[in-house]
């Protein structure tokens, strides 16, 4: 049943809502300073519903967050591991509160941005929601804004439309091989712009794209994932919390 699933031990719940390791957080609770829907718990392997039940500690009522769902609009220069000696990491972006251990885990990057990639970067405690939108059977759309090293004629721009959404070839890079790449929707803003639309995440999958097409990304921004669309207020560096109905159209099948 899910509201069994949704039951997880008190002890647990504690711990990752800041009070402590666990040995500390037994203690607390034998203490008798725990109550969870007005009645005194002692045992700290006590399962409780952190969406129906009221957990108090010394009377005052806490609030468990088992996910969060964060929305940053990534700066050039950064990489989206958690270390690296050469660049900064987009984790050192986030305020230490959300680099902690929370009920449903630990906060990490939905996929990756190169570094020189701007743009669209969610970061979840949720992994199923990151296994949804990242698995490649799914192929969740994600928009980038494309600013080309060469113009395009309104000829080629028809060429380059026409190749990308059969699926063009790109070259092996590194250690990724060769491969032939799923149809992707280009619409041109102007002869050195345009928005690619693309439904995988092969590793430098847009720039040797237009590698292939005989040209060169000279700027990448992700504009969206899935229904979800970067919050254009958010200067380069910012995150937020997503709101529900965000959340909602990212997690859309």
């Amino acid at each position: 049943m899910k509201e069994e699933k949704d039951k997880e031990r008190l002890d647990k719940v504690l711990s990752n809502n800041g009070f402590g390791p666990r040995k500390s957080v037994r203690r607390l609770i034998r203490s008798g300073a725990v109550s969870v829907n007005g009645k005194t718990e002692l045992l700290p392997d006590a399962h409780v519903n952190v969406a129906l039940d009221k957990i108090c500690v010394d009377g005052e009522e806490q609030h468990v967050i088992r996910h969060v769902y964060l929305m940053m609009n990534k700066a050039a220069g950064y990489v989206c591991s958690t270390k690296c000696g050469e660049h900064k990491t987009v984790f050192e972006l986030l305020d230490e509160k959300y680099l902690g251990k929370f009920l449903g885990g630990t906060v990490a990057a939905v996929g990756r941005l190169d570094v020189d990639t701007e743009g669209l970067l969610v970061f979840t405690t949720d992994g199923a929601l990151n296994h949804f939108l990242t698995a490649p059977k799914n192929r969740i759309p994600k928009t980038y804004l494309v600013r080309l090293r060469d113009t395009v004629s309104t000829e080629a721009q028809a060429r380059y439309t026409e190749k990308l959404a059969d699926g063009i070839h790109i070259e092996a890079e590194g250690n990724e091989e060769a491969a032939d790449c799923l149809g992707a929707e280009c619409k041109w803003l102007s002869s050195s712009e345009c928005e690619l639309t693309i439904y995988e995440g092969k590793y430098h999958e847009v720039k040797r794209m237009f590698q292939a097409l005989g040209n060169e990304v000279s700027y990448l921004k992700r504009l969206s994932m899935n229904g979800l669309k970067l919050d254009q207020t958010l200067a380069p560096g910012c995150y937020r919390e997503l709101r529900d109905e965000e959340l909602a159209s990212l997690a859309s099948r």
